[in-house]
């Protein structure tokens, strides 16, 4: 009996390629691990909502939207990396044309925020690495053809000559570990200024580690834009059916003989990743590598325990989401609050409000210096022999 699909838009190939199953199990774990890539509403959400920050309407449309900041803020194993792939995809299919006519055009530039030598971010490293995302001949080699001073000039000139949408960076909560005591201010003021000078956006991908990056100041934080990747909340009833939807996607492209029912042990596959389709994917990852080595025909509600992060494990990640997300989440009657802070709500009627500035100067006008005698009191003898 063929299974039915959860009723949610969830796009996935009818099932995996049939001619895997003539390949050994390394080919087939290959396979899923590397190339079976789900989309689904929040990734999608997510990926439109970032396009619309960077690109004027429109396929074809040319020119860029000024220079902006967007941060793509998620917990880790959200799916992160599958959004920047799409999101490259998407950047190239727009500029097509803009490519074709132009030569020395580049849509983006994406690179790491920090390399694996070193979790701290280096400019120096991100000015290389941006170089070699636009394609510059000098920047590597046995013998370097730009000096280290010359670096930066010479990935301004770039951005202008090759004119990218967008340099997007991955990791970017490493910004927040930059060597040599670099303030998170100066870090997110430098890449403005390469957004002011070259009008190039940034897109900054990262973990929940990324929200001081919000409110560092009042300039930055209302010139940039934030996109929050969220998990699936099973409380809601749409994200639990969209859930068991990508649960069903991912169950037709496992490369077994007998396909698994996932579906009924979406609970417990949901508790194991909190909702976050990177986690569970890895999940699935494990439990298919554990199937196939042991010659099992499908993978089994043993297989995935087996293969399951611990409760401590999954406690402390859900404890990061829910904090996070009770600072992203803008609660109801936001409007109310910002107009009850601007003086418009919470006073009587043709009263005019007195700013928290005007109270604190009344105040302060009405006080005398420390040791000064009230008006009215009478003198001290040695006030009294002072007047004489």
């Amino acid at each position: 009996m063929k299974k039915e699909k959860p009723e949610t838009q969830t796009e996935a190939p009818e099932s995996f390629p049939l001619e895997l199953l003539s390949q050994p199990p390394g080919a087939r774990l290959e396979y899923f691990e590397q190339r079976c890539f789900i989309s689904h509403p929040r990734l999608l959400e997510t990926l439109d909502a970032t396009i619309q920050a960077i690109c004027p309407p429109g396929i074809g449309a040319s020119g860029r939207r000024p220079g902006t900041m967007v941060l793509v803020i998620g917990p880790s194993r959200v799916g992160k990396t599958t959004f920047i792939r799409l999101l490259e995809e998407r950047l190239l299919e727009r500029a097509s044309a803009g490519m074709f006519s132009n030569p020395t055009f580049l849509p983006f530039a994406s690179i790491l925020a920090a390399g694996p030598e070193s979790s701290r971010f280096e400019w120096v490293e991100y000015y290389r690495a941006v170089l070699r995302a636009l394609g510059d001949p000098f920047v590597d080699g046995k013998v370097a053809r730009i000096r280290t001073k010359e670096l930066r000039i010479a990935m301004e000139t770039a951005l202008i000559e090759r004119k990218p949408l967008a340099i997007i960076v991955d990791e970017a909560h490493h910004l927040a570990k930059a060597a040599r005591g670099s303030q998170l201010q100066s870090q997110l003021d430098h890449l403005k200024h390469f957004e002011n000078e070259t009008g190039v956006s940034h897109i900054l991908v990262g973990t929940y580690e990324m929200r001081p990056f919000r409110t560092v100041n009042a300039q930055l934080a209302c010139r940039g834009v934030d996109i929050h990747f969220s998990r699936y909340d099973a409380t809601k009833e749409e994200d639990a059916t969209t859930f068991q939807s990508v649960l069903w996607a991912l169950q037709r492209q496992l490369p077994v003989e007998k396909e698994p029912d996932l579906i009924k042990h979406w609970e417990f596959l949901y508790a194991r990743s909190i909702g976050c389709i990177g986690l569970l994917k890895m999940h699935l990852n494990r439990a298919l590598n554990l199937a196939l080595t042991a010659q099992a025909k499908t993978v089994t509600l043993t297989h995935l325990r087996k293969t399951a992060l611990s409760e401590t494990r999954v406690e402390l990640a859900l404890s990061n989401a829910l904090e996070s997300e009770a600072e992203l989440i803008e609660a109801e009657g936001a409007d109310e609050r910002l107009l009850k802070l601007l003086g418009m709500r919470g006073r009587e009627e043709g009263v005019s409000p007195k700013t928290k500035a005007e109270e604190q100067a009344r105040v302060s006008s009405n006080k005398t210096r420390p040791g000064t005698r009230a008006p009215g009191r009478d003198r001290t003898g040695q006030e009294e022999e002072a007047a004489g």
